[in-house]
């Protein structure tokens, strides 16, 4: 049995930079998804009061 931690831990795979990538643009559209998400959730929320109080909840 071994020990070495070379025997059990790989090395991590160089990174490869995507030239094409525009993070600006990724990130400008991942928060346009999380205001819509949250656009939602507030509707359903509102939704969801609106049922419990319809239930006497």
């Amino acid at each position: 049995m071994s020990l070495t931690p070379g025997r059990y831990v790989g090395v991590a795979a160089p990174e490869v930079e995507d030239e094409d990538f525009d993070f600006e643009e990724a990130l400008a559209e991942i928060h346009m998804e999380l205001e819509d998400l949250n656009a939602e959730a507030v509707r359903l929320a509102a939704t969801i009061k609106k049922n419990f109080e319809e239930l006497g909840i």
